[in-house]
């Protein structure tokens, strides 16, 4: 099986061997150029892989895995006592007053304090990309902008990564249980997401959460888990040899006079550390597409990701840019979506058990409906509360438990479809970054057939990880060999 790119990227003119389709070329030279080279038609996709009903319930499941992880290991941390509600933000003041920082105490586990700081961030972040909130001002849309739309996105950023640095440094052995836990719930889900996003991308083929989960799980340890890890490993190691560097420092005379001299190993190590983290920050995104779209190896993802951004940074920056606009907006619009539909349900199951006020039942100072009583609301922004469990009787105690499971449910497909637009979006970025610096067909993706030729010849083949005939064209052969 020998794939081939089509006539307007292999640059050697006619091939007498396989003539091209002039119907297929006729139809790409009619296209603007200006407008394919931003790759517009095709992140413009992105909403439409996010929202298949495979992805979601891969994103629903994760959640719900993660929700359960975290609370467990806060279960287990908290019989030592919890944290306050505002501990990132006592973190934060000490830092920008440069004083020592003293962890609260409270009643609240590590896991959810995060967890809840870096929702509102990611909401924040979101909200600030938000367009023509000006146009509104004045009307209830406006004012539902404003109050939910920060100015500046950078923030948003800086609270997040507050958010990371208070879990490293003030509670470590958790932070690290925590995201290797993590890491293998959103490696299995985000790998099986960015799979079916490929399929569908690159040939239209609708692939099913089962052959999707498959093959994360397949390529689990040796792509998805490994390409996150190498640059750190990278990292780790070359920090331990600059320690040691330190302590022979130490050493009176000789390492006076050799460590001193040699000094400048330690500033190249410095910078090599530095590279390997901005190039898992700028390029980190890709790994994961690629081990879906290469069906290769996490040094492949490794190096994949980060010579794309490096050798098209202005590429990498664009599709970001737009892509965080283009999130923005639909997150916007899933949420009003979402509000709408349990707010005209709240409304009319509510109305349909006390009608014209009939059968309210008092609660301290109110009289509320039933439906109110199973399902209150905590504000405007806030979709569900728990009910006050003493004020029900058994059987409604039980209808309350369903209630609220459904309610959350939704809340959380919600976010599911922002982790599947994440992943969707990153997949896309990777297949358009792919073909700018390799020249490879958008159409190109490894195949189940490709994976059982592999395991059948016991390696990989020169092109093995390339598109669904099994081989890469020379040119963009010889370009990846070089890239690194």
């Amino acid at each position: 099986m020998v794939s081939r790119l089509s006539l307007g990227n292999c640059g050697h003119g006619y091939d007498p061997y396989n003539p091209p389709d002039m119907t297929e070329v006729n139809n790409k030279s009619s296209s603007p150029r200006w407008l394919e080279w931003t790759g517009l038609p095709h992140l413009a996709r992105i909403p439409a892989l996010a929202a298949r009903v495979d992805n979601l319930a891969i994103g629903i499941g994760a959640i719900f895995a993660s929700i359960v992880f975290g609370t467990l290991l806060d279960w287990t941390w908290s019989l030592r006592g919890g944290v306050s509600a505002n501990a990132v933000s006592q973190f934060v003041l000490s830092r920008q007053l440069d004083q020592p920082y003293s962890e609260p105490s409270g009643d609240l586990g590590i896991f959810h304090v995060w967890r809840d700081h870096e929702r509102h961030c990611v909401d924040s972040l979101l909200r600030s990309f938000l367009p023509g909130k000006s146009y509104a001002s004045g009307t209830a849309l406006g004012r539902y902008l404003d109050a939910r739309a920060p100015a500046h996105p950078g923030g948003s950023f800086a609270d997040m990564a507050y958010g990371l640095w208070w879990l490293w440094s003030a509670h470590p052995f958790f932070s690290l249980i925590l995201f290797a836990g993590l890491l293998i719930i959103w490696s299995i889900a985000g790998g099986a997401i960015c799979r079916i996003a490929a399929v569908q991308f690159a040939q239209d083929d609708l692939l099913t959460a089962p052959k999707g989960l498959k093959f994360a799980r397949g390529r689990l340890w040796n792509g998805f888990v490994t390409a996150p890890c190498l640059p750190l490993s990278l990292c780790l190691v070359i920090l331990l040899m600059m320690a040691l560097g330190g302590a022979f420092l130490r050493i009176p005379l000789v390492g006076d006079l050799l460590g001193g001299a040699a000094f400048p190993l330690a500033i190249l190590g410095g910078a090599i550390v530095a590279a390997l983290l901005i190039g898992l920050a700028t390029g980190g995104h890709l790994y994961w597409p690629c081990v879906a779209t290469e069906s290769g190896d996490g040094f492949d993802a490794f190096s994949r990701g980060l010579s794309y951004v490096f050798l098209r940074p202005w590429k990498a920056i664009w599709y970001a840019v737009f892509t965080l606009f283009f999130a923005s907006v639909c997150w916007m619009i899933a949420n009003l979506g979402v509000l709408l539909a349990l707010g005209i349900t709240r409304a009319v199951v509510s109305w349909g058990t006390s009608p014209f006020g009939w059968w309210k039942r008092p609660v301290g100072d109110l009289r509320v409906s039933k439906l109110e009583l199973l399902w209150p609301l905590g504000g405007s922004a806030e979709l569900y509360r728990a009910p006050q469990w003493g004020n029900l009787g058994f059987f409604e105690y039980i209808s309350a438990v369903f209630i609220g499971f459904w309610v959350l449910v939704v809340i959380v497909s919600l976010w599911s479809f922002l982790a599947s637009f994440y992943y969707c979006s990153c997949t896309v970025s990777y297949f358009l970054l792919r073909r700018d610096v390799d020249g490879i067909d958008l159409e190109e993706v490894a195949s189940e057939d490709d994976e059982e030729d592999e395991e059948a010849t016991g390696g990989v083949g020169p092109g093995a990880s390339s598109g669904s005939g099994g081989s890469l064209p020379p040119s963009a052969s010889a370009e990846t060999q070089g890239r690194l």
